[in-house]
């Protein structure tokens, strides 16, 4: 009986690809965009810097009571961050869930493009689709696309329709001790699935992915982090009373402002 042969993780992949007659005119035409897609990544680096530099600051300026006992959303949504990640590193992770996801969200944004999928295909190991389009947006889109936080949303959403999740039920658990809200169980689930997002994003990053060769590795790497930081910063204003959409805004162009007279001044 012949040997089968033992499965590598290290090998997972999961790529968008065009039809094989497509394939070799696209590809010459990207080797040209990449070294222009770097430049375009040079340039964001500023922005990249400034972005972080607002966030952290609109993070810090919200008070230790506010973030951790004060407000609900932010202390379950930790909380379930915590859980997942006990989980990634305690567990067998589930290569297949997220390889599912990953290809989903590929597939919804080609959609989305007006583009047709000839090809789906999901396993442990990886996973690609085949498509008449491609773009930024499909082959990175699963990098900045928390999938099952936005699943976890449109559930929790559709239910809100029906029956008041924030409604708190006083001494409901462990005997009347504990009261009890189904919000708690969603800001749980968008920390876990969130959380779910960012390390499996990190961890494939690191194994040289064709998503991020396709538009050079370099520009893909950075604009995964600006929108990933963007979209946190989003969760942290919509959470967080402190923090407005106008004054994380002012803070941006106040701190892009002072980056720049530093830039000239040199």
């Amino acid at each position: 009986m012949p040997k089968k042969k033992a499965r590598n993780p290290s090998r997972l992949r999961t790529t968008t690809s065009l039809p094989h007659s497509r394939a070799s005119a696209h590809e010459s035409r990207t080797i040209s965009l990449v070294w222009l897609k770097a430049g375009i990544a040079i340039l964001l680096l500023p922005l990249c810097v400034v972005a972080t530099q607002t966030f952290l600051g609109a993070f810090s300026e919200t008070s230790a009571s506010t973030l951790v006992i004060g407000s609900a959303p932010l202390w379950f949504f930790f909380v379930g961050a915590v859980l997942w990640m006990i989980a990634f590193f305690g567990l067998p992770r589930p290569l297949y869930l997220y390889v599912l996801g990953h290809e989903l969200t590929h597939a919804l944004f080609v959609l989305l493009c007006g583009g047709k999928i000839t090809e789906f295909r999901v396993r442990t190991e990886g996973g690609h689709i085949v498509t008449n389009k491609n773009n930024i947006l499909i082959s990175l889109s699963p990098y900045f696309v928390p999938f099952y936080s936005v699943l976890t949303v449109a559930a929790f959403g559709l239910i809100g329709l029906a029956t008041d999740l924030s409604e708190y039920y006083p001494q409901s658990l462990f005997w009347g001790h504990v009261g009890f809200s189904w919000s708690w169980v969603f800001y749980m689930a968008v920390g876990a699935t969130w959380c779910f997002h960012l390390t499996f994003t990190g961890w494939m990053i690191l194994k040289n992915q064709p998503d991020l060769r396709q538009n050079g590795t370099f520009f893909s790497l950075v604009f995964i982090y600006l929108v990933n930081l963007f979209v946190l910063s989003g969760f942290l204003i919509v959470v967080a009373s402190e923090v407005s959409f106008y004054g994380f805004f002012h803070s941006l162009l106040e701190n892009s402002s002072a980056l720049l007279k530093s830039l000239l001044s040199i």
